[in-house]
């Protein structure tokens, strides 16, 4: 694959060790170009890939984000809908999305200290961590990890065995593996999980309920971890409702008073499903805004607060049969795989019945803002 970057002119796919110094974060404003790149990566006799994306050039001791997906799913996928890129572009950070392997069922996954698996994730994710701080001079203070799902339970398998790596994670509707729940890690990292009531994939009150993936709800899972902590404190705040005709709502936990300074932060979605909310599932919280200011949060020393970045814009809408853009621009059109087969130029308002086969709508509109919706 010809990529023109120099992102990718500098890539090697040799392991290097932890790089020893930490490098600052720039101080300064800059206009970032977009650079984009589909690497492999060879770990333990085995090639793997992932996407990374983030500004060309790439600053000095910008911050590092994994975004895992979820079981079943595909880095393409995340990186389609979470809108993770755009964000690494806008902001200076770099958004890396790994491919997971397949499982004894032949289904792409992250080996969380699951059953029916022996790959070892774990090292890989490290591995590749340390190396593009190294290649890319990231900052190793501020690399993060969070994902969708199992990419979650991932999230949470690497805070019990590696907070030296990652120094935040966070996940989406993805609770702890029975091999994972109970973990006393060696430092405790901050974590923000996001999560519907209503999942019926990874239960709110009773985790994924399949052998090995964990039987323990949310509520558990925070008190675990905020006891870990020693918060002291617990804030709850009702997020503002989006969207007139929607049916969930979302209440924010902020755990903090910790000596160490960690904070847990929560946004429980009433009445949602298992979802990239923002994306789909509930408009009242942006998931990819919110892990990224709890991210630079933690990487600038930042005390959390609410502000406007919970808030998903909606310029994308359902109507009747089809679809409408709020302002004028173009839908990107991506297939069950992933791929994208087609792009559709929009005027305001105007109504657009999408084609058969085609999964995920992905809209720009003129001034650069952007929204994905899942299609059925």
């Amino acid at each position: 694959m010809e990529v023109f970057c120099s992102l990718c002119l500098r890539h090697q796919t040799k392991k290097r060790t932890k790089m020893k110094n930490i490098l600052p974060l720039l101080l300064v404003v800059i206009v970032y170009a977009p650079v984009s790149a589909q690497l492999n990566f060879e770990y333990d006799g085995v090639t793997r890939t992932y996407y990374m994306d983030g500004p060309d050039p790439i600053p000095q001791g910008a911050p590092l984000v994994f975004v895992l997906h979820g079981y079943s799913s595909s880095a393409q996928m995340i990186r389609n809908y979470s809108g993770f890129s755009q964000l690494a572009q806008q902001e200076g950070f770099v958004a890396v999305f790994p491919q997971g392997t397949n499982d004894s069922y032949n289904t792409a996954h992250w080996n969380a200290n699951l059953p029916g698996s022996t790959t070892d994730d774990h090292g890989f994710l490290v591995a590749l961590a340390q190396h593009l701080q190294q290649e890319h001079e990231l900052s190793a203070e501020c690399t993060y990890v969070c994902g969708m799902s199992n990419g979650g339970l991932m999230s949470y398998s690497l805070a019990c065995e590696h907070p030296d790596v990652f120094s935040a994670i966070g996940s989406v509707t993805g609770t702890m593996s029975t091999a994972d729940f109970g973990c006393i890690p060696q430092e405790v990292v901050p974590i923000i999980h996001l999560h519907g009531t209503e999942d019926d994939i990874a239960s709110y009150y009773n985790g994924v309920g399949y052998p090995g993936w964990g039987n323990t709800g949310v509520p558990d899972i925070i008190g675990h971890w905020t006891g870990l902590m020693g918060t002291t404190t617990l804030n709850v705040t009702q997020l503002p409702n989006q969207e007139a005709v929607d049916t969930t709502s979302v209440d924010f936990f902020q755990h903090s008073g910790a000596l160490g300074g960690q904070e847990f932060h929560h946004y429980r979605v009433n009445g949602g499903g298992h979802n990239w909310f923002g994306v789909f599932g509930s408009p009242d919280v942006d998931a990819t805004a919110v892990l990224w200011g709890f991210f630079s949060a933690q990487c600038n020393g930042d005390i959390m607060s609410i502000n406007n970045a919970h808030i998903a814009e909606t310029l994308i809408e359902r109507r009747d049969s089809g679809v409408i853009l709020r302002s004028a621009g173009r839908i990107d059109l991506f297939d069950l795989q992933g791929r994208l087969v087609g792009t559709q130029q929009m005027i305001p308002n105007q109504l657009w019945i999408p084609p058969h086969g085609i999964r995920l709508l992905h809209a720009t509109t003129h001034d650069g803002r952007q929204e994905v919706l899942l299609w059925d």
